[in-house]
Order: C-alpha cells, then sequence, then structure tokens
C-alpha cells in the first residue's frame, strides 16, 4: 500500500534547469576592397595619336646676310680707290655663307641655295677688289708728274729780251706739246686749273676713272661726280672753279680742250662724251647694237654740259642688242654720250 501523497502537495517533479548565457557573436571584421583599374582595350586596327616634334623658327640670317653682302662687296670691288671695302665685305660674305651652309647641312636653315650664292659671291668680290686696288695703286705709282708741267698748256712765247732772229726762228717752230695731267689727286687752282680736259682711254683691261672733288678727307661724300671711261673710248670733263680737286686714275693722259686737242669724227662715233659742233655735228644718228639682249646694249645721252651731274642729262637711252637705235642731236646741245660696242653713224 503506497504512502498517501499528502493533500495539497505537489507531485515531485524533477527540478528546472537553470537557463544558460547566450554566447556572444564572434566579431567580424570587414574585408579590403581591391579596385583593378580598367584600360580600354584598342584593336590592332585603332588609330593611335600622333606625336608631333616641336616646330622650330629656321636661322636663314646666315645665309641672306651673306647674300646680300656678296651683292654690295661685288659691287663695290670695281670701283677703284674703294675696291678694299668690297674686298672686305666680301671676306665677311665667305664667312657667313659658310656658317649658313652649315646651319642647312644641320636642318637649321632653310635657304642652303642663299648661303652658297652668298658665299660664290664674296669670293668673288675678295679676288675682284684685290685685283682692282693692285692695278690701280700700280698704275698710279708707275706715273710720275711734275706739278709745275701740268698747269695748262704751254703758250710757247719768246723771252722780250731774246735775240729778235732767235725769236723768229723759235716762233717759225711747232708749238710744243700741251703737257698732260696723269694719274692722281689734284689740287683745283693750285695744281690743276679750271677748265674743259679730253683724253683718250687706252685700250686696255680696266679703262680710265675720273672724278671731280670736294675734298680730300678720302670719303664717299667728298665725290661731287664721277665716271669710267671703257678702253679705247673718248673722255671729256669740266673741271669747275670751286672744286677743290679732281682725280684722275687708269692711266689716261688728260689735256685741256682746245682746237689742236679735237678729235674728228668724220660721220662714224663710237664710245665716249663728245662736244656738239666741233667734234659730232648735230642731226640723226642710228646705230644697230650687236649681240641679243640686255647684256649687249648700249647707251646714249644728250648731254647740257661735262661737269658729270644728273642734272646735265637732257635724255638718254638704253639699246638692247639685237635693235636698233636712233638719237636726234640738237644745234644746242653741248654733247653727247655713246658707250657700249655700238657705232653711230650721222643720217
Amino acid at each position: 500500500m503506497s504512502d498517501p501523497t499528502p493533500s495539497g502537495d505537489a507531485p515531485n517533479d524533477p527540478a528546472p534547469e537553470a537557463p544558460q548565457p547566450e554566447a556572444a557573436p564572434e566579431p567580424t571584421h570587414p574585408q579590403p576592397t581591391i579596385q583593378v583599374p580598367q584600360y580600354p582595350y584598342l584593336s590592332p586596327s585603332a588609330q593611335y595619336p600622333v606625336v608631333q616634334a616641336p616646330a622650330f623658327a629656321p636661322k636663314n640670317g646666315m645665309g641672306l646676310t651673306a647674300l646680300v653682302l656678296g651683292i654690295a662687296g661685288a659691287a663695290l670691288a670695281l670701283i677703284p680707290y674703294i675696291g678694299c671695302i668690297g674686298a672686305i665685305a666680301g671676306v665677311i660674305a665667305i664667312v657667313f655663307g659658310a656658317i649658313g651652309i652649315a646651319n642647312a647641312n644641320g636642318g637649321k636653315a632653310t635657304n642652303r641655295t642663299s648661303a652658297i650664292a652668298g658665299l660664290s659671291l664674296g669670293i668673288a668680290a675678295l679676288l675682284l677688289g684685290v685685283l682692282v686696288n693692285f692695278v690701280t695703286y700700280t698704275a698710279s705709282s708707275s706715273v710720275e708728274t711734275d706739278a709745275g708741267e701740268i698747269t695748262g698748256a704751254s703758250d710757247g712765247a719768246a723771252p722780250s729780251d731774246a735775240d729778235p732772229a732767235e725769236a723768229a726762228e723759235t716762233a717759225s717752230e711747232e708749238p710744243p706739246e700741251p703737257a698732260g695731267i696723269g694719274d692722281g689727286q689734284w689740287k683745283v687752282g693750285e695744281e690743276i686749273e679750271p677748265g674743259t680736259y679730253v683724253t683718250w682711254a687706252e685700250d686696255g683691261f680696266m679703262g680710265c676713272y675720273v672724278a671731280r672733288l670736294s675734298g680730300f678727307s678720302g670719303e664717299f661724300d667728298d665725290i661731287i661726280a664721277n665716271t669710267n671711261l671703257s678702253s679705247d673710248a673718248r673722255g671729256r670733263i669740266t673741271v669747275a672753279e670751286d672744286d677743290a680737286g679732281v682725280e684722275f686714275s687708269g692711266g689716261c693722259e688728260w689735256l685741256p680742250a682746245t682746237e689742236a686737242t679735237l678729235a674728228a669724227t668724220e660721220g662714224e662715233v663710237g664710245p665716249g662724251v663728245w662736244e656738239v659742233g666741233t667734234e659730232v655735228p648735230p642731226g640723226t644718228y642710228v646705230t644697230e647694237a650687236e649681240g641679243d639682249g640686255i647684256l649687249d646694249s648700249c647707251y646714249v645721252a644728250r648731254l647740257a654740259g661735262f661737269g658729270m651731274d644728273f642734272d646735265e642729262i637732257i635724255a638718254n637711252d638704253n639699246i638692247d642688242g639685237g635693235s636698233q637705235g636712233r638719237i636726234e642731236i640738237a644745234d644746242s646741245d653741248a654733247g653727247v654720250e655713246f658707250s657700249g660696242e655700238c657705232t653711230w653713224r650721222l643720217e
């Protein structure tokens, strides 16, 4: 018989288990994200950009300077006494031309042709300047003229106290040939008298040169007027009283213009400066310029005087090679100038 359970007591159930604490969650750490750069894919047929080389300004100054100096030097080298300036310009043109060619070969310049031309002209200017000055100074030094014999033509008069018989014999003889004036620079009024002088340029390489001067400093501004006579040409110049001096070179002998020094043309006139009425009769003259083109041309000018001043030219003209020329010379013209290889004939 079971023991009675006291009333009101609950059955003997097992005691409930105590609640267990929840486990703490494990901490989580964010994982780093690696960004991979994305490059565009270019197909083989894609066009890639072209990188342009930086532009540069060509260094053409040396070649251009050589060309200018070469042209100027070649022109100056042909003028007596100042040809040395042309030779100096030629040396500088050679140096600049060589530098210009080097720049062109190195791709720094684009005017190789100008540099070569400047170099060539510089060499020509140097050679011409040396040659012209050598010829000029050689001719000047070879002429020894007594200053007392160049004041004009000798009058050939006998002394007043001479014997009458000797005076008559002297008068019957031919008057002495007037003394000529050779190369050099002569002072007007002391060493040479003002007036008109004539000459014949001998057949040579350079011809003759004459210049009226306002001073003797040797500067270009001292030249009032000047000209060059070609070989075998007639020369005529009037020296003014107010000129400081006159310069002759080239070996020509200048004589006072008198009846004894007139040149007869007989209807045909060659190169030179001629006096109208005494040497060249007025009228119409024609010629046929030989050759072909401007390089074989001839020149003609009607003159109002012989001072070589520009304002003394009444009219002038150039006749190209292969062309016919015609000029009418008036009675009032003082003179006429012909140059070139033309022969003018009176109609």
